[in-house]
């Protein structure tokens, strides 16, 4: 599949919001269209937004409609998801992904919208993007990386982590590879589907939230057994929030993450900011990029927006 890259932001431009998961209210959506407005763009409401259907914010063809509208839009130049949940899945299907190919631009969103943005990419060769979502709370970190990225992402540009006491380095290096990844349930999900992922010359990240460690054990084993990690270049783990351990019998996270990586001949960085937790850089997914574990950053070595 070529590869697409999206149209830069400019200030001005129109951002389609859209809730192709979990339920969204009135209130939080007019906080969402704040946020968009404060950033010099403008918000633009997906139809049936605020339609309900249990856990989710609409049918699976309501919450199908709001993104095929929007990529149908010429005016519309980004789409980004208002919250994660549960149903990005359910839609894959009823996505019309030639007319994404048609009308490439920015698509955000991470958590649920894992299985959409890689579902995309994968499909159509579009380079999207494990942003920021509009709802969850943020700070000025989390805002200036999506933003920025979605205007100036250009060959060079640098993804640096939110400092902290946290992020360590399992395994110290360089390397270079395809950005791929977001939250490893979805990530699973997605093993065995059409929508499957390879990870031949990637770097991959991975986050979790509120998964106890056996889980995230189970998860991280399936993903080895399951994929052929020989190729794999790089791998980075975000935060893995509420993931702690609970009980006397369990095991700590970090000894389920260091055992997962313990043979792997590649950098690895644990604590990164992403994930579910208010500092979040934003990722592209698709793109080639280098990991720097001594800075710990990683480095655009392609345009992600044109």
């Amino acid at each position: 599949m070529k590869k697409i890259i999206p149209q830069a932001l400019k200030h001005g431009d129109k951002i389609g919001i859209v809730a192709p998961a979990g339920y969204v209210s009135a209130e939080q959506i007019k906080s969402a269209a704040k946020k968009v407005e404060k950033a010099g763009f403008v918000p633009v409401i997906a139809e049936n937004i605020f339609s309900k259907h249990g856990y989710l914010s609409g049918t699976d063809e309501e919450r199908a409609f709001q993104l095929n509208s929007f990529f149908k839009r010429s005016d519309i130049k980004a789409v980004i998801a208002a919250r994660g949940g549960y149903g990005c899945s359910r839609i894959l299907d009823l996505i019309d992904y030639e007319s994404i190919i048609r009308n490439p631009k920015i698509l955000g969103g991470y958590s649920d919208i894992t299985a959409l943005v890689l579902a995309v990419y994968k499909k159509t060769g579009l380079v999207t993007f494990h942003s920021s979502m509009l709802i969850p709370e943020d700070t000025a970190y989390t805002r200036n990386s999506m933003w920025e990225i979605f205007q100036n992402g250009k060959k060079g540009f640098l993804i640096c982590p939110q400092k902290n006491d946290e992020t360590e380095v399992l395994r110290h290096g360089k390397a270079s590879g395809i950005l791929l990844g977001g939250n490893l349930t979805l990530l699973e999900t997605l093993i065995g589907t059409k929508y499957d992922f390879s990870l031949y010359n990637k770097i991959l990240f991975i986050e979790e939230i509120n998964e106890p460690p056996y889980k995230v054990d189970r998860m991280l084993t399936h993903l080895k057994n399951a994929k052929d990690f020989s190729g794999l270049k790089g791998l980075i783990f975000g935060k893995m929030k509420g993931c702690e351990a609970q009980g006397e019998n369990s095991l700590p996270l970090d000894y389920v993450v260091n055992d997962f990586c313990k043979n792997l001949k590649i950098p690895v960085i644990k604590n990164f900011s992403f994930g579910h937790v208010n500092d979040r850089c934003t990722l592209p997914i698709g793109v080639k990029v280098e990991i720097d574990t001594e800075n710990f950053q990683i480095r655009l070595l392609e345009n992600c927006v044109e």
